[in-house]
């Protein structure tokens, strides 16, 4: 896998929680994005994608990861 490829970290249930999980990445310095979430960002099963680079999946999941522990 391509380390500048971009992958779905989480899908989110809204858009504001995709938000704050996207905050919570840049205050630790990694980039993320949703799609635009009226189109292709939104999950046609429900919900929001958080996107990532791969070479930034393992430290942003991690950070995820306490950020929807501590919800």
């Amino acid at each position: 896998m391509n380390r500048d490829e971009i992958v779905i970290l989480y899908t989110f249930k809204d858009i504001l929680e995709a938000t704050l999980a996207v905050d919570k990445l840049k205050a630790n310095h990694i980039e993320s994005f949703v799609t635009d979430e009226t189109t292709s960002g939104i999950n046609p099963l429900g919900g929001v994608d958080l996107k990532v680079f791969t070479k930034d999946r393992e430290k942003a999941d991690g950070i995820i990861g306490e950020f929807k522990n501590k919800k």
